[in-house]
């Protein structure tokens, strides 16, 4: 209804009229009117400037005939009434002002608006002491919401009563939605009260409320979640969610909350997201459960949290915390990540750039499921210096014999422990070593320490602007707590050298094809040599995290490589295009020249063939077409070759692998030729025809597929074959379906797939989704309101594990 600031204004103009003509009369609204700096307006307008803290900024009327009578304090307007004041507006038929009283009454079909509100109804009347009102056949927009009744009343500043009312966000002419209640109550900005609530869909009542509360607040804002109730094989009837939230400040929400389960007990949640832009993010998500299984009752929790924090200097701070008591708090879970999940990882890093090196610091933590076991690296510190030039660290000129002679440093040192043991004390993860008691060759808890430099160096050179060169030699040494002797605090080192060449032959031919403008071939052959001296004492040493040294006997590998690719120019509609990298062929193969016999190992063969995408014509039927058409494609081909078996009997070819993915994507026109009108009611107040037009919209759509396959063999006896398929489609205007699968070809399995089906309901949508994985499946049925997804919010969902 009315506030009180635009009743006050009725009261200015009242004063303004009785000042104008004091012994009453009718005054035309063309006559003209009294300087703004008349005594006996100023004189008013402060008086009722004092009585309310509202200030009058503008004040604009206008009707046919206005009647104004100074003994009774009363004032007409006839006629296309209309007062504007500051963001407000009343337009009615007629309109009695009694000053007496402070009340105000309309005549016919009246139109208010103040600020983002609007009302239309009959016969207005409002009492300013009390700051009351009453409509009837009212009709309001509030809160981007659609109000209506046989009789609103204003019963406080920002409160509303309704009699046999109805409320909708659905701004059609007929409303694909709402809700009617006997008594409603609005909070305007916060809430909708009802009782006795039945809500329709498509002027079909579906559900019956006693009592209903829904908020209408925007944005972020305290208060209670809407709860989730449901059944599934694991816990039976449950309700999830019954939860507070709460967000603080433009920083982070906290939710607290429970889950109630008819055949596992409960389960307590707290959840909580932060961020403060330019410092600092993250998340924290713990839960504790009340478990009843096989008649006894155990508890369980688990703890989840990530947080980055950026510090001065460029550096920053990143901790990931994943902890569970038992895999039992995860068995009802909607997450396959948690359902199926096999191994948890912890970590805390910290990364801080000095000059031009990195010095990093953290810890990981390694919790295997599936066998109760864990590993762990605390802590774990590494120096790096990134290749230099020698002259930067000499302080020398740049243009001299050395300016292409490099260096690189790293320093590793690792803290690493296994945990076997089922039951591990405190100790167990700092610093212990248990054997096992029934296999003394065997550890139940093994912790190392050991440190690791490694140092570079490398020159790298074109000779005669076609020769590529590289020259390199590197050192490492190590220190460990001890050695597979039982020798403490022992230092070994390795080192190595190699020799590398490489160059370009390239091969072009041009056309005049309409599209195809050229084709270049790229060859670059290879040659390289490295010697590793005889580490065969390095076998004492153990190796984990980043410590450890090479070991084995002398070798000098002699490398031959030959990598070829082909690219091409095309032509298309004046525009060229270039695929840099269509085919590609690259063989590699080593020698040890230190074996006495085969000194050749196995040949490497990869080809890859990638065209890229390619535009393809507009397919059209009739008024149907598939526009932007797009099709692409890319494949992988390896295997391995032994020289010392190729003969007549075949080329020694074996350990095939090949890939292959090719999508479609394109966009497709879905028409609205009978576009449902809009609720026409208020245009009056802004002048605009919101009329919706018969509209046709490009939707956009894709198919991918793609295809590998194994074989150890023979190139047609794969060992391994699989298939996976994904697809994003609008069946129609308002269907969408998004599917995928992975399809084990070899044992004709399908090993996991997952469906989801959108409906939109205008107003509303549906959205339906099932997904499977080996013996795991779920699935979830969700009914939201766009407009409030949290507050009208139905859903349902099951899951089982075979």
């Amino acid at each position: 209804m009315m506030k009180k600031s635009l009743v006050f204004l009725m009261l200015f103009m009242i004063a303004y009229l009785v000042a104008a003509d004091g012994n009453g009369g009718v005054v035309s609204s063309n006559d003209s009117e009294p300087s703004a700096t008349d005594p006996s307006v100023l004189a008013d307008s402060l008086k009722v400037d004092l009585e309310t803290p509202d200030r009058i900024d503008s004040l604009f009327y206008q009707a046919d005939s206005i009647r104004a009578y100074y003994e009774e304090e009363q004032i007409w307007l006839y006629g296309n009434t209309v007062i504007d004041y500051g963001s407000s507006r009343i337009m009615a038929d007629s309109l009695f002002l009694d000053i007496k009283r402070e009340q105000a009454t309309s005549m016919g079909r009246t139109r208010m608006q103040d600020g983002d509100q609007l009302l239309i109804g009959d016969d207005v009347r409002y009492d300013v002491r009390s700051q009351t009102g009453l409509m009837h056949r009212g009709l309001s927009f509030i809160e981007n919401g659609y109000y209506s009744g046989e009789e609103i009343r204003k019963v406080g500043s920002s409160t509303y009563d309704i009699d046999g009312g109805s409320f909708t966000t659905c701004d059609l002419e007929s409303p694909s939605y709402w809700f009617w209640a006997r008594d409603m109550r609005i909070y305007q900005r916060d809430k909708v009260v009802g009782r006795h609530v039945l809500a329709y869909v498509n002027h079909l009542p579906i559900f019956y409320f006693p009592f209903l509360t829904m908020s209408i607040k925007r944005g972020r804002h305290p208060g209670f979640l809407i709860p989730e109730p449901g059944y599934n094989s694991i816990d039976g009837k449950y309700i999830r969610d019954l939860a507070y939230y709460y967000p603080y400040k433009d920083y982070a929400d906290f939710s607290l909350g429970v889950d109630l389960m008819e055949k596992r007990g409960w389960k307590t949640h707290f959840n909580s997201t932060y961020t403060k832009r330019y410092l600092y993010n993250g998340a924290f998500r713990a839960s504790y459960q009340k478990n009843i299984t096989g008649g006894s009752t155990v508890y369980d929790w688990s703890l989840r949290a990530n947080h980055h924090h950026d510090l001065p200097e460029k550096s920053a701070l990143d901790v990931s915390l994943d902890f569970i008591s038992n895999k039992r708090i995860w068995e009802s879970s909607d997450t396959i990540d948690e359902s199926l999940a096999q191994r948890l990882n912890s970590s805390i890093a910290y990364r801080k750039p000095i000059g031009s090196t990195y010095f990093n610091a953290g810890a990981l933590y390694n919790q295997d499921l599936i066998n109760d076991t864990a590993s762990l690296n605390l802590p774990s510190v590494s120096w790096s210096v990134s290749t230099r030039p020698v002259y930067e660290l000499l302080g020398l000129p740049a243009d001299s014999w050395y300016s292409n002679l490099s260096y690189y440093y790293n320093y590793r040192m690792d803290h690493s422990g296994v945990i076997l043991d089922p039951d591990p004390e405190l100790m167990d993860y700092l610093w212990a070593n248990t054997r096992d008691p029934n296999d003394p060759d065997k550890y139940l808890v093994e912790h190392h320490l050991g440190m690791k430099h490694s140092v570079g160096l490398s020159n790298n050179y074109n000779y005669r602007g076609w020769l590529n060169l590289r020259q390199s030699v590197d050192y490492s040494e190590a220190w460990f707590d001890r050695d597979k002797e039982d020798k403490k605090w022992v230092r070994g080192n390795d080192y190595s050298a190699s020799l590398n060449g490489s160059f370009n032959i390239y091969g072009l031919n041009t056309y005049n094809h309409p599209k195809i403008k050229a084709v270049r071939h790229v060859v670059t052959p290879g040659v390289g040599l490295s010697f590793l001296p005889d580490h065969s004492r390095n076998d004492i040493y153990y190796g984990f995290g980043g410590v450890s040294l090479r070991s084995g006997e002398k070798q000098a590998n002699l490398i031959f490589s030959l990598a070829q690719k082909w690219q091409m120019k095309l032509s298309a509609g004046g525009t060229e295009r270039k695929i840099n990298d269509l085919f590609t062929w690259d063989s590699r193969v080593s020698a040890n020249l230190y074996r006495d016999d085969k000194k050749f190992g196995d040949i490497s063969h990869s080809f890859a063939f990638r065209p890229g995408t390619m535009n393809l014509k507009t397919i059209e039927l009739q008024d149907w077409k598939l526009d932007g058409l797009r099709l692409g494609y890319s494949n992988r081909f390896s295997m391995l070759q032994k020289p010392y078996e190729i003969g007549h009997e075949g080329l020694a070819l074996s350990n095939y692998y090949f890939s292959q993915g090719i999508s479609l994507s394109g966009t497709a026109p879905y028409g609205d030729y009978f576009p449902d009108r809009k609720n026409r009611s208020f245009e009056s107040f802004s002048g605009e025809d919101n009329e919706v037009e018969p509209s046709v919209k490009n939707e956009a759509w894709s198919v991918d597929l793609s295809h590998d396959f194994h074989s150890a063999e023979k190139l047609f006896h794969s060992s391994s074959q699989n298939l996976r398929m994904g697809a994003n489609l609008k069946l129609s205007k308002n269907f969408s379906l998004n599917y995928s699968n992975y399809y084990n070809l070899k044992d004709m399995r399908l090993i996991s797939q997952s469906i989801r089906l959108i409906r939109d309901l205008h107003c509303w949508k549906l959205d339906v989704s099932f997904s499977k994985r080996n013996e795991y499946w779920d699935y979830r049925i969700v009914f939201f309101n766009t407009q409030f997804p949290d507050a009208l919010r139905f859903q349902t969902r099951d899951s089982k594990r075979y």
